[in-house]
């Protein structure tokens, strides 16, 4: 049949012919050649073969497979053949969905109208997910970004057919035969925007779309939020108040609730974007002897360096760009930490030349942080909570800065922050005499750029240092408004042994049980504890956890372990009782003496004359490459 040369009309059909559709295509078939007689028809297929019957109402057939592949393959192939035919107009549809007369009088109605492209209404097609998203609000919101732009005339925007009225616009629209996104490409390459997703994991089934991953969806409200002009928000809004013409298959429940994740989800793409700053220098004077051989954010708690729970937090929160500040003891650090990849991050090392205190670090690191927001964590500092609240309140609150804080009992022993009635941060105070509260500052703050004109406008404290609470101060007198978070679980700033020990308990609490093997007669384990490969164990042995005990050990006979105990690897422990206590790799503990809340470090040797009538308890703080008896 010889196309139209007026009209130059192609009507492009898509169908799963299957054995329940068959008889119902043929007709509507028919139905499609008698509304559109000077039209090519162009019969796109899958499934089973097109009959005779089918051939002989269309201009041209392709059955491209046994098998659904997705809406973007026959929108492909009827798009390309109409350009190929050089068409001036394009009707798309699915079969089985539209009576072709009206359709027809769509067609007709607005030949002299502006319009490049009309959506008709149609049955409605439920996008189905796997996670925790409700399908049919899904599909309700992207189509309220088309009715709230166009008022809400198009009863059902997301369609299954198309009228085109200038074909040539649809050149280099580039649709991806294996895309899922089918119909909306088409309507957004129309209106000059492309849904960038590709090849996600999708099936396509009658009437049903399927998709699995919910960053898709989000992605999608994303492209549409930029292309619109408008919020999610804003259209959760209309879709409520305009329920009868929006509202097809969700519900104002799950419309809120999938507003308040897509929130969620543009602070995480912000945080993302922010770097991070630890602070992994200064000389560790409080915890004489052992930083005299180790820098004091690399010991190790429940044999795990601090520096090691950090950089997986942060990572954890989203950010992978990390610098950290080192001092003396560098090469230590870099040893440790490598270049992240061991956490799929990226560690930039910034050498500051003195401990000039926490704003002097800053500055330090100013060419690394550029422009960027950034959270700043001082690395001796473990606590349990996560920071995705914390820097989710930051980045969307466009404050300038923003602390941590717990409430302890000696507030005049810490940075403690003044907070009005209002809620606001007024005042930090570096360990007042008469604390105003019992807030203090905990070593995790978060910042913009404008830290560093306050820091410029900082002088240095008593000690000579520059304080990162003075800069901070600096911004309330701005009237700049800080934001802040009271941490829930605990926190441990691990200066002291006391604190190392404390946060040995501590994290030991949360442990998950791990042992690469059974463990052998004659030794008796109870409680979560964390076993090496390679350790091995003598009899008369008891653990009680929470333990951790390392790689390649030799533990009895005689030895009894926990709770709250922590033993490095290639260690020996025979003949001792070693309780809340953390002991160092490659150390003899041969020890009649019952050892409690103690630290013994690296190399060490530990033994005693034979052992006394009943066990007498001890408490060692003994640095690396020590002999010692008991």
């Amino acid at each position: 049949m010889v196309v139209d040369i007026e009209k130059k009309l192609v009507v492009g059909l898509r169908v799963y012919l299957v054995k329940e559709n068959f008889e119902d295509a043929e007709a509507q078939l028919a139905e499609v050649r008698g509304a559109f007689p000077d039209a090519f028809v162009f019969l796109a297929s899958c499934g089973l073969q097109p009959s005779g019957q089918m051939r002989a109402s269309c201009d041209e057939v392709s059955h491209y497979s046994e098998t659904p592949e997705g809406l973007g393959v026959p929108n492909k192939l009827i798009v390309s053949k109409a350009i190929r035919l050089g068409a001036k107009h394009l009707v798309l549809l699915d079969l089985k969905q539209f009576v072709p007369k009206e359709i027809r009088g769509i067609y007709s109605g607005h030949l002299n109208g502006p319009e490049d492209v009309v959506i008709p209404e149609r049955k409605k097609r439920f996008l189905f997910m796997r996670e925790e998203l409700h399908g049919p609000t899904v599909e309700d919101l992207l189509n309220g970004f088309l009715r709230l732009s166009s008022g809400c005339k198009l009863r059902d925007p997301v369609s299954g057919a198309f009228i085109f009225y200038d074909v040539g616009k649809l050149e280099g629209l580039g649709l991806d035969s294996n895309s899922w996104v089918g119909d909306f490409a088409l309507v957004s390459g129309i209106l000059g925007k492309k849904l960038s997703i590709a090849h996600p994991p999708v099936s396509v089934r009658e009437n049903t779309f399927s998709i699995s991953n919910r960053n898709l969806v989000f992605n999608s409200f994303l492209e549409n939020e930029k292309f619109f002009g408008v919020t999610l928000g804003e259209v959760a809004e209309f879709v409520k108040t305009h329920a009868d013409e929006s509202l097809f298959g969700g519900n104002f429940f799950e419309v809120d609730r999938t507003a308040e994740a897509f929130v969620k989800f543009k602070s995480g793409l912000k945080i993302k974007g922010m770097k991070a700053l630890v602070l992994a220098g200064g000389k560790g004077t409080r915890l004489k002897p052992f930083t005299h051989t180790i820098q004091k954010q690399l010991f190790p708690v429940a044999n795990k360096p601090i520096l090691h729970f950090i950089i997986e937090k942060i990572v954890r929160s989203g950010i992978s760009d990390i610098g950290v500040i080192v001092g003396p003891n560098k090469e230590q650090v870099k040893e440790s930490l490598g270049d992240g990849s061991k956490w799929n991050c990226r560690i930039t090392y910034i050498e500051q030349d003195r401990p000039g205190g926490l704003a002097h670090a800053v500055l330090t690191a100013k060419d690394f942080l550029g422009e960027s927001p950034f959270l700043m964590y001082l690395g001796d500092n473990l606590l349990s909570e996560e920071l995705d609240d914390f820097l989710r309140e930051f980045v969307d609150s466009g404050f300038p800065a923003s602390i941590t804080l717990t409430r302890v009992q000696n507030p005049s022993a810490y940075g403690i922050v003044e907070i009005d009635s209002h809620g606001n941060v007024v005042r930090l105070l570096e360990k007042p005499k008469n604390p105003p509260s019992n807030l203090a500052i905990v070593g995790i703050y978060a910042f913009t750029r404008r830290i560093f004109d306050a820091i410029s406008r900082t002088k240095p404290s008593a000690r000579g240092e520059l304080e990162i609470t003075d800069a901070i101060q600096k911004l309330c007198e701005d009237g700049e408004n800080i934001n802040y978070r009271i941490i829930k679980g605990w926190w441990e700033d691990t200066g002291t042994v006391q604190s190392l020990l404390d946060a040995n308990l501590l994290v030991l609490s949360s442990l998950k049980p791990s042992s690469p093997y059974a463990i052998p007669e004659g030794v008796v384990v109870k409680g979560n504890v964390e076993i090496g490969e390679g350790t091995v164990f003598g009899k008369n042995t008891v653990i009680i956890g929470p333990v951790s005990i390392g790689s390649n050990c030799s533990i009895g006979p005689n030895a009894f372990i926990g709770p709250y105990a922590s033993v490095g690897n290639t260690c020996t422990i025979k003949n001792a009782q070693v309780i809340s206590s953390i002991i160092l790799e490659n150390t003899i503990v041969d020890c009649s003496e019952q050892i409690v809340f103690s630290i013994i470090g690296k190399n060490c040797v530990i033994t005693s004359d034979s052992a006394p009538n009943g066990v007498k308890k001890t408490t060692l703080a003994v640095g690396d490459d020590t002999t010692l008896k008991v």
